[in-house]
């Protein structure tokens, strides 16, 4: 918290904000109380917060997951206020803990490549390793639980 104040008072309308990577939820909401009415912008780095986070004064969130879950959390920006927002947040959070079920990053490409039917998604780069048919398996059915369906692709 003092290295973000000491860094707001040495560079004064040049810092915009941060993306908190944390997980934590108190992190993130102490950035939001501290400098959120100074027009300091809060972004969280995990789904699962960002409905809790919107509702004091956060700004939003910058995840990987966006890659597949990005129009439900959209939704969920647009009515951080309202019953449909809290039901999208459902669905937001279950992607999320569905993404994070098995390694990220593999996961995401394997979302991808099931949607776009496109199997070059499925070439990863160390240090990641390609999703065994186990976790595979295990992460299309957490995904297609969560009851969102990707947009079809171009």
């Amino acid at each position: 918290m003092g290295f973000i104040e000491r860094l707001l008072a040495a560079n004064p309308g040049k810092v915009k904000g941060i993306k908190d990577s944390s997980g934590n939820y108190e992190n993130s909401l102490s950035y939001a109380e501290a400098f959120a009415r100074d027009g300091f912008e809060v972004y969280v780095g995990d789904d699962q917060l960002l409905k809790p986070l919107l509702e004091k004064n956060g700004a939003g969130c910058i995840t990987a997951a966006s890659n597949v879950n990005c129009a439900i959390a959209a939704e969920v920006y647009a009515n951080w206020d309202n019953d449909t927002g809290a039901a999208a947040q459902t669905v937001l959070s279950a992607t999320r803990r569905a993404v994070i079920s098995v390694p990220m990053i593999p996961a995401l490409k394997t979302l991808v490549a099931r949607n776009t039917g496109d199997a070059r998604w499925l070439n990863i780069r160390p240090p990641h390793l390609k999703l065994t048919e186990a976790q595979t398996a295990s992460l299309f059915d957490t995904f297609d639980a969560s009851g969102i369906r990707l947009a079809k692709a171009a």
